[in-house]
């Protein structure tokens, strides 16, 4: 039971799913901010103001706590395509806003991007098979775009033009990492004009 005195009023425990929230919070900028490998629960319970027991009771292990991050990170995500999918009938601008939400994230929270896109974090083969199907289910929210805008196209072919339109814009945004120079418009033309190039007349037949 919490103590109290005349100067200090009982301290409110967080509820359980505001703290893992929290917790999540922190996490994420460890992550980012030193890597996955140089993260300890003991850090992320400190930098939380929480014991270690209570990081542990939301997570379990530190490979736990980055899928906790990524997947909460890529639910955000693939909302976002989902909801810019349906405001948009016109299957080239569903492209193009695709593309413009995914490069302003690489602009505007580029560590985050990284977290998201970069390498994989080395991982147990059973959190890294987890890590990959969040991947794919990114791929799969794309795929479903796509069939909403062409439900005409077979679909295994839609699987495969879901995976390029993703490995597509992965491998540009790499590219802006490794040069600046290259503007977040010029990356939306070219993503734009590429994938229209072989995706647009299967879309359109």
């Amino acid at each position: 039971m919490a103590t109290t005195t005349a100067d200090q009023p009982p301290r409110k425990r967080m509820r359980h799913a505001d703290r893992r929230e929290q917790l999540l919070d922190v996490a994420e900028r460890l992550f980012i901010a030193e890597g996955f490998s140089a993260v300890t629960m003991e850090d992320i319970a400190r930098a939380g103001g929480v014991t270690r027991p209570v990081v542990y009771n939301h997570f379990e292990t530190r490979e736990g706590a980055y899928l906790a991050v990524i997947r909460r990170a890529r639910q955000g995500y693939d909302a976002m395509i989902s909801a810019q999918a349906d405001s948009l009938s016109d299957p080239r601008a569903r492209l193009r806003r695709g593309a413009e939400m995914f490069f302003s994230m690489l602009e505007n929270e580029p560590e985050r991007w990284k977290l998201l896109f970069g390498g994989s974090a080395v991982l147990p083969p059973t959190y890294a098979a987890e890590l990959s199907a969040l991947r794919f289910g990114t791929i799969q929210v794309i795929e479903e775009s796509l069939r909403a805008a062409a439900p005409q196209v077979e679909p295994r072919l839609l699987e495969a033009m879901a995976h390029s339109i993703s490995g597509v814009g992965e491998r540009l945004g790499h590219w802006r990492l490794a040069d600046p120079s290259v503007t977040v418009a010029e990356l939306v033309e070219y993503y734009t004009d590429i994938l229209w190039s072989g995706i647009g007349r299967l879309v359109e037949e």
